[in-house]
């Protein structure tokens, strides 16, 4: 019977732990569901097409423009 040391253990632990993270459930579909971020974007669309402000970046620039607070957009150049 091997002894059980601390690194083994680990090694164990960090291979059933990436093992169990990545699933076919976890993998996103573009313009299946809400994927997060600020802007919903899929490889769907034209490259030049607008993409549109999800809920909380809405209601994030209309706070800020009501508060008249610039909310960096990219490089933090432009602001809504």
């Amino acid at each position: 019977m091997s002894k059980r040391s601390p690194v083994g253990i680990f090694l164990a632990a960090s291979a059933l732990m990436a093992a169990s993270t990545v699933t076919v459930q976890n993998i996103g579909y573009a313009g299946e569901r809400d994927l997060g971020g600020l802007k919903e974007w899929t490889t769907d669309q034209e490259i030049d097409a607008e993409s549109t402000l999800d809920e909380a970046a809405e209601k994030a620039k209309k706070e800020a423009e009501k508060d008249d607070i610039c909310i960096p957009v990219g490089e933090g150049e432009n602001c809504w």
